[in-house]
């Protein structure tokens, strides 16, 4: 018997409306000047009613959970680095791609909205920040374990990238390269591939 495995016509549609409500939200976030995520101002943007938002969401807080791994496809991230050599590498992707979605960016670093989406996933993301220092320094123990953690995420974040960006006046490419070396240098690595070793030296 041969089982027919493609969508119906009605679970394509709800998987149009729930994207389409995604991208609302992301929207909503790329005004830049948001406060505050609300069902009605995503439920207008999608075409919806606030109903509908609901019959995908049970909640706001459901809706903002599901926003952030959207965000992270948009912006071309694989997801959080495991080892230390996926997260040196890492900005070197990331913040190119940060120049192409820079209002959607910002804002969800700095709004209040965007603040609440990202904390969402603040466990995983200090999970994976102490993987990629303990793949580093194997012996390593806390507290330093968690104030590398938290030095190689705020170089390897949107806010690093905005410093650099807005007060430094480097582009999405050199941008990632600095936060590469400074991850280099702080995980202790050698530079991969072709890349020029750093004169550290005074």
């Amino acid at each position: 018997m041969k089982i027919d495995a493609k969508p119906s016509l009605r679970e394509r549609y709800k998987a149009e409306t729930r994207g389409r409500i995604l991208d609302a939200a992301i929207a909503e976030l790329s005004v830049g000047d948001l406060e505050a995520l609300t069902v009605a101002r995503v439920a207008e943007r999608a075409g919806v009613t606030e109903r509908t938002v609901f019959r995908h969401f049970a909640t706001r807080d459901a809706l903002i959970a599901a926003v952030w791994p959207r965000m992270q496809r948009q912006v071309g991230s694989p997801g959080f680095p495991q080892t230390a050599q996926a997260l040196v590498e890492s900005p070197m992707r990331l913040f190119p791609a940060f120049d192409q979605e820079a209002a959607l960016v910002r804002a969800s670093t700095f709004s209040s909205a965007g603040r609440e989406i990202r904390q969402g996933s603040n466990a995983e993301r200090q999970a994976a920040m102490r993987a990629c220092v303990k793949d580093a320094f194997p012996q390593i123990e806390e507290p330093q374990l968690t104030r590398l953690a938290a030095v190689a995420q705020l170089i390897n974040s949107a806010y690093g990238w905005a410093v650099m960006q807005q007060h430094w006046d480097l582009d999405g490419t050199e941008a990632g390269l600095a936060a590469s070396e400074a991850l280099t240098i702080l995980l202790g690595l050698k530079p991969a591939g072709d890349a020029t070793p750093l004169d550290t030296t005074p």
